[in-house]
């Protein structure tokens, strides 16, 4: 049995005689692989990259002007893996089902599924991918570097060994444009938002603080408009973990959270931190008011009487990014990561909540994603220290639902479809000026 995957470039109100690429791209336990215009998966070479560094298909269509400004694009020789999408007419689709263990030996369930990304890029310039020994180079949503200079976004997916389908929208790292994702059995419509697309990048420009006055937006370099829709002049807004990733920027955002941090690590010292993870259970963080490292242990002790009474063994200590810092810091709690993503599946678990609920504005004594009833209301509160962009990611969205940090899938926030015995997918591309 077949499985459509449709990539519907008709319904966007973009001219029909601008291109749509997709490249579909992903790894199993071994291996890289990219699927072709008809669902097949290939296993990436090195030998796949046959455009020369600083060249691109269609460059003959652009003056000079505009080729060499889109030369730093390719800065390596490159795999031109993009499928050409359908303007009018029936949209394009592929069949998922030949992602299979008779094409892909490796593939599995669990980690062993297909993981992969769904990119879609418009415009002349196609999406460079570099293949690697072990790996490729992936565009980057940056001023600078590989694929920089195209206009395009993605959707997150899997796809394992039983036809069950993962997959979601992101704004994490950017926003290019509005896709959404729906599919059969059991999907609904994920990533419809409701504002045009410059009301998103006019909406990012005016965040606030620590937000305000950076450099959220990328526009396209008018040497090279003629290669992009008309009309267009941003390639994409950037989301604060991207800020505060690249060290060229120095945005003031990298201790936007260090004093909020500070005091809930007092707070923490004379009332403990109980986390409550639905795959990991309880456990109970204390900051020792000698070294002010905050230290868990396993079960959940609300009181400093109750913890020193069960006198529990020390599970495991959240320790800042350098041997000098004791306690986490801003930069952990936009990137999800560092001191927040470390250790074993019990520390991980503990680390994603509380970057979490710092992203959220509402760090409290008790975080537990097994109860999140209502909890979203109380999200992003008025005066409150929180993540802007993320904020506005779920305000945008018709259903309330965004990816707007990595962890924003605690509490069934993220706008995610899991298709089991999957039947079709529908990926569509949104509306540019409407």
């Amino acid at each position: 049995m077949t499985v459509p995957l449709t990539l519907d470039a008709t319904q966007t109100d973009l001219a029909e005689d601008v291109p749509v690429y997709a490249y579909i791209v992903g790894l199993v336990p071994g291996g890289f692989y990219r699927l072709d215009a008809s669902g097949l998966p290939w296993p990436m070479q090195t030998g796949d990259n046959s455009q020369a560094a600083g060249s691109f298909p269609s460059a003959g269509g652009l003056d000079p002007a505009a080729v060499a400004a889109l030369a730093g694009n390719y800065p390596d020789a490159w795999a031109d893996y993009s499928i050409v999408l359908a303007r009018s007419g029936p949209p394009t689709q592929i069949d998922l089902s030949q992602i299979n263990t008779a094409n892909i030996p490796s593939l599995g369930t669990g980690s062993a599924a297909f993981s992969g990304r769904i990119y879609i890029s418009v415009g002349i310039p196609r999406l460079p991918f570099t293949v690697l020994s072990g790996g490729y180079t992936a565009p980057v949503p940056y001023q600078d570097g590989p694929g920089a200079q195209c206009l395009f976004d993605w959707i997150e997916f899997s796809y394992d060994s039983d036809g069950n389908f993962n997959g979601n929208t992101t704004q994490v790292d950017q926003f290019g444009f509005a896709l959404s994702l729906d599919g059969t059995p059991g999907g609904s419509a994920q990533g419809v938002l409701t504002v045009s697309r410059d009301a998103v990048i006019a909406q990012v420009q005016a965040l606030p603080a620590p937000l305000a006055g950076q450099p959220l937006a990328i526009a396209i370099a008018a040497a090279a408009a003629p290669a992009y829709p008309a009309g267009v002049t941003w390639l994409r807004a950037i989301s604060p973990k991207t800020l505060t990733g690249d060290p060229t920027y120095g945005s003031a955002a990298v201790t936007w959270f260090d004093a909020e941090i500070s005091t809930w690590y007092r707070n923490w010292q004379s009332q403990p931190l109980v986390v409550h993870d639905v795959a990991s259970g309880y456990y109970t963080g204390v900051v020792d008011a000698g070294s002010g490292v905050l230290n868990f242990y396993a079960g959940q002790y609300p009181t400093l009487a109750e913890w020193q009474a069960a006198a529990p063994p020390l599970a495991f200590a959240l320790t800042g990014a350098a041997p000098s810092t004791v306690q986490f810091g801003s930069l952990d709690v936009w990137q999800c990561n560092n001191a927040l993503a470390n250790g074993g599946a019990a520390q991980l678990n503990v680390g994603k909540n509380i970057a979490a609920a710092f992203n959220r504005g509402v760090v409290s004594y008790l975080l537990d994603d097994a109860d999140c009833a209502g909890a979203a209301g109380g999200f992003y509160p008025a005066g409150g220290t929180w993540n802007a962009w993320a904020q506005l990611t779920h305000a945008i969205s018709a259903n309330g639902l965004a990816y707007g940090f990595p962890y924003d899938d605690l509490c069934d926030q993220n706008p995610s479809i899991q298709l089991n015995g999957t039947q079709s997918v529908a990926v569509v591309l949104g509306d540019f000026y409407a």
